[in-house]
């Protein structure tokens, strides 16, 4: 799905009688307009009703006059609908405006870090209370739920005021799912105002509350957020559905790294900013926020704020960009676009002035050598490898003085494919690369490869030199084992770059004690010598943390505040999990009613599709679709290597073998090792031949969580082993599956008895990361105390 609009500001969706009243006209002639031209904009359907973009409306009622018979007082034969429609607007008796977003004043800057109770409280709303409002459909349905209640509460006070007056409104029973209902309406109006398909009441429809009371703790949480809590929803929901590289979202700091990087080499304020392939809208808004602190210095308070454009493939994330960008106040224009690449049919209309964008790439060279077809000034990228495709198409959609920042494997700057290398040789030697800057690795949630920032210029502002940074040491290992880049952090990046860039010489560190990151500038002679790398690690050497000084005492100081802050979690876990064992020896749990059933009266079995209808050779390096093999199966949770995908269209045809959340998937060939769980966004990926799934039916009065954890038991698992190697080949057939037996206690036990579980889990996982922070401050302290080249050797004395 694509248009033509170019963006302009306060495009809104509009209905059928929406576009009348704008004509002025009856709705049987928009609808006679709609059959008889073929250039009639087309509609986006979503909740049973079509909606259009206002811009696109616009656009085509310019070209449409209107006729004697119709025109209104001061009309003529020159006159259009557009024109008539566009009077209408901006005297107010147009289309009804929506909400135009709090104060800039409360958007998030780059300094500007959400408190430590909102933190807090988002961890709350993603523990335990996440699995019983959220159900089978948790993850995505949930962060919808979330992000509407945020948006209503900062954006639409009169929607978040029926929401929270609910429970005591009206006659008769409350019920979980009319207040769905409600939150999703509400939020769908304010949607629909924005630009944005108003999706959420049917994503919000899917949800599974357990008891009233739950949904409205969601409301009361989310209530007590402050104005910069929403990227702390985003990156929540990031951790909880464990999303892969299609899907993850672009961590704030690294957002505002690439933003200052692309509006200090311009220079001046940027009027447009365009994202290709916009996740939750944290680029697109990291650039509004920079120009919007920006304002608030001397004599920059009229720079208007910049208009933001986006595409994106993913249906699920435009709501949630929708309502990132319209909290901050600022115009934007965001499409849906399925089945085709940005480059395919080009939506905008005038270049723009910087590209920021974090598109999905391919870690490995293809395996086919034949190149695609089309127009590609600094060649063609390989065929199933966008790498250097979408480097090609920002270039060609910048502005003269525009700048382009794309998050890009390490890969991509040195691999050896042929076309790779001829595509970095034409980027060079025309002089469009200005930047690349190595970031540190474990900085996304669904991946722990490192990757690069490229910063690219447009050609008529074409350099000699390429500068190029390392800040692979800068951040801090979190919770998790994330690295979090700190806003010092970027400062330091965005300093290093411009030290670097108003330096001369070539191919030499830059050695200034003021810029903590290290960075050579090379000129295109010594890039030639190299193969045109563009991997900063082929020009500056190791930055190994020094033995002393003011940088090595920092991050001994960092480690160890890491080791404090993770033994206080610790302790806190521990003290709740002290009394667990007494909490589940209660009347209830212990002594509650108890029956065996086996697999089959339970679940739907299913097994995996056959080697016939899944082949080796169906297996594509740029597939969408992930394939679930037994290697996936890992520590009670499904994975994605990114090496095992299918083309959608094979998925869809074999559609009875794809996975949702709330299934338990098992080994059915091969080494028998413990089941996992597919959690919501890994709902659609599709069975390997080597698996078997089995799905809860609909009241059969099981957690999916729990039969998780029966069936990972050691005595459950060598069950299966025992009758699989009754063949010649490890194989467990559906039939002898279906038939092992679990032990059920009631509903309430079982949920009780997973909460545990996962406090359990957050315990040792905390402990195991205590343990690493204290390896990690030991080496430094030993660093220190040993590795200074005045210290007396022992030996020698």
């Amino acid at each position: 799905m694509e248009n033509s609009a170019d963006g302009s500001d306060g495009d809104r969706l509009v209905t059928r009688t929406q576009i009348a009243a704008m004509a002025e006209v009856t709705r049987a002639a928009v609808t006679t307009w709609e059959r008889r031209a073929a250039s009639f904009p087309t509609p986006r359907r979503t909740a049973g009703q079509d909606y259009f973009h206002e811009s696109e409306v616009l656009d085509w009622l310019d070209g449409r006059r209107v006729p004697s018979h119709r025109r209104t007082r001061g009309e003529d034969e020159h006159s259009t609908y557009g024109e008539r429609a566009r009077r209408r607007r901006s005297s107010g008796a147009g289309v009804q405006e929506g909400p135009t977003g709090h104060d800039a004043r409360t958007a998030p800057g780059p300094r500007a870090k959400p408190s430590s109770g909102d933190a807090e409280t988002i961890r709350t709303l993603m523990g335990p209370l996440a699995e019983r409002v959220g159900g089978a459909d948790m993850p995505i349905g949930y962060v919808n739920l979330l992000a509407a209640l945020y948006f209503l509460r900062m954006l639409r006070p009169e929607g978040w005021h029926r929401v929270t007056a609910y429970p005591t409104s009206g006659d008769g029973p409350r019920s979980s799912g009319a207040l769905l209902r409600l939150i999703g309406s509400e939020a769908d109006v304010a949607l629909r105002h924005v630009g944005s398909l108003p999706e959420t009441r049917d994503a919000l429809g899917r949800l599974e509350p357990r008891r009233f009371e739950d949904l409205m703790e969601v409301v009361r949480l989310v209530g007590s957020l402050g104005p910069h809590a929403f990227q702390l929803i985003i990156e929540g929901y990031e951790e909880k559905a464990q999303l892969g590289s299609r899907e993850f979202f672009t961590p704030l700091p690294m957002a505002y790294v690439m933003a200052g990087l692309a509006q200090a080499a311009r220079g001046t304020a940027a009027g447009s900013v365009y994202d290709p392939y916009f996740r939750g809208g944290e680029l697109l808004g990291a650039a509004a926020d920079m120009v919007m602190r920006a304002r608030r210095g001397p004599g920059s308070a009229d720079a208007p704020p910049p208009r933001l454009l986006g595409q994106t493939p993913k249906r699920a994330t435009l709501p949630l960009a929708s309502m990132n960008l319209a909290l901050r106040g600022v115009r934007f224009a965001l499409r849906l676009k399925t089945g085709e690449q940005p480059w395919e049919r080009p939506w905008l209309q005038k270049p723009v002035d910087l590209v920021l964008t974090n598109p999905p790439f391919n870690m490995k060279d293809t395996w086919r050598k034949t190149t695609r077809t089309g127009d590609w000034p600094y060649g063609a990228p390989p065929v199933g490898n966008d790498n250097l495709a979408y480097p090609q198409y920002a270039l060609s959609v910048l502005a003269e003085g525009g700048r382009a920042a794309l998050v890009m494997p390490n890969k991509a700057g040195n691999s050896g494919n042929a076309a790779e290398r001829a595509i970095r040789r034409a980027l060079v030697e025309q002089g469009v690369v200005e930047c690349v800057v190595a970031l540190p690795d474990r900085l996304f949630s669904g991946t722990p490869v490192p990757v690069c920032v490229w910063l690219l210029r447009h050609p008529a502002d074409a350099g000699d030199d390429v500068l190029f940074l390392d800040a692979r040491d800068l951040g801090t290992v979190q919770r998790g084992g994330r690295r979090v880049l700190a806003y010092d952090d970027v400062s330091s990046i965005i300093d290093a770059y411009a030290a670097l860039r108003s330096g001369d010489g070539s191919a030499r560190p830059c050695a200034s004690p003021s810029v903590a990151v290290p960075g050579a500038r090379v000129d295109r002679e010594s890039l030639r010598r190299i193969d045109h790398s563009l991997n900063p690690l082929d020009h500056i050497g190791g930055s190994p943390l020094p033995n002393s000084g003011t940088s090595g005492i920092e991050a001994k100081a960092e480690a160890w505040a890491e080791v404090s802050r993770l033994t206080e979690h610790c302790a806190l876990l521990d003290e709740r999990t002290a009394d667990l064992p007494a909490e589940l020896e209660t009347d209830r749990v212990v002594q509650g009613p108890r029956r065996w059933v086996t697999l089959a009266e339970l679940c739907d079995i299913q097994a995996g599709p056959s080697h016939a209808l899944l082949a080796p050779k169906d297996r594509i390096p740029h597939g969408e679709v992930p394939v679930v093999a037994p290697k996936h199966l890992r520590d009670g949770e499904v994975s994605d290597s990114g090496d095992e995908r299918v083309s959608s269209g094979l998925a869809d045809r074999l559609k009875r073998y794809r996975l949702e959340a709330g299934d338990v998937v098992c080994v059915r060939a091969g080494a028998m090792g413990p089941p996992a769980l597919v959690r919501g966004g890994q709902t659609g990926w599709l069975m390997s031949s080597n698996v078997i799934r089995l799905r809860c039916r609909a009241g059969a009065e099981v957690v999916p969580d729990y039969l998780l954890a029966v069936l990972s038991r050691p005595e459950a698992i060598d069950w299966v082993r025992d009758r699989a190697a009754a063949t010649a080949a490890p194989f467990i057939t559906k039939a002898v599956l279906g038939s092992q037996e679990v032990l059920l206690p009631p509903l309430d036990v079982q949920q009780r008895i997973v909460e545990s579980l996962v406090l359990l889990r957050e315990r040792s996982t905390a402990h195991r990361e205590l343990a690493v922070a204290l390896t990690r401050a030991r080496e430094l302290l030993v660093g220190q105390l040993m590795g200074s080249r005045t210290a007396t050797n022992p030996s020698t004395t």
